[in-house]
């Protein structure tokens, strides 16, 4: 969403348009967020408050229900998490989190977030956990940085990881975009194939790279952290380049004629 629709606290140009437009012509579409900083509702409002009509439980998924789901399915119990409140709470609903690091104690996983409230307690522990157990090493996505206003970053979860992985040489099991099993849990979701959907992001390595791996189209806009010249450079072109969301609707008009 940050990047594409919005970024921080300004909606762009012909974005509430274009929304209206899907709705208008009853084209189904997805609010997804590999930051797992915030929860569900938080987007819900945020867009809400932007005029966007949209539904909270049809219009929005993250990276964090896809780590849980993922982490339900391989029956996991003990875990040690680094990221938000938010997401350790949402954790908790479904397994024991372990809060420090103990000798000897056993654990199923490590599992990363976006933490805009991370210490470095937190990255030690996750770390010795790594060191000293035979456990999983999971991401809730892989984004380096997070962009801001002003054509500003903050570091992201990647780069939290690329941290861990320096520390203890193990490398993370990214569970967001660009994992394509997200595209194929929502066209069920949808009930459409996959020749039906389309991914829109600014980012290459993940919001491109999904649709790629999906086998999707896919749409680049220039209104985020992808320029023309990074996507001339990227290995994996996306089927479409538009400047904003605004033109999303010229182009669905254009395509379906």
């Amino acid at each position: 969403m940050d990047g594409t629709i919005y970024l921080g606290k300004n909606l762009f140009d012909g974005a509430l348009e274009t929304f209206d437009f899907l709705n208008k012509n009853n084209i189904d579409y997805v609010f997804f967020t590999n930051n797992s900083s915030h929860d569900l509702e938080f987007y819900y409002q945020k867009m809400s408050n932007f005029g966007i009509k949209c539904d909270l439980k049809k219009n929005f998924y993250s990276s964090t229900e896809v780590t849980i789901s993922h982490l339900l399915s391989l029956g996991l119990k003990d875990i040690y998490v680094i990221g938000n409140k938010c997401l350790k709470d949402k954790l908790a609903k479904h397994f024991n989190l372990v809060n420090r690091y103990e000798k000897g104690r056993k654990i199923d996983a490590v599992i990363a977030g976006f933490s805009t409230e991370l210490t470095y307690q937190e990255l030690q522990d996750g770390c010795l956990y790594l060191e000293t157990n035979d456990c999983l090493f999971i991401a809730t996505n892989g984004d380096f940085r997070c962009p801001i206003e002003d054509g500003l970053y903050i570091p992201d979860c990647g780069g939290m990881c690329e941290w861990i992985y320096r520390s203890t040489g193990k490398k993370a099991t990214v569970m967001g975009k660009p994992n394509p099993e997200i595209i194929y849990y929502l066209a069920k979701q949808f009930n459409v194939h996959l020749d039906e959907v389309i991914a829109i992001g600014d980012r290459l390595y993940t919001d491109i790279e999904v649709a790629v791996r999906a086998k999707v189209d896919s749409i680049a806009v220039l209104s985020g952290e992808s320029s023309l010249e990074d996507i001339k450079n990227y290995p994996h072109q996306p089927t479409y380049i538009l400047n904003s969301i605004k033109e999303l609707p010229k182009l669905l008009l254009e395509e379906g004629e």
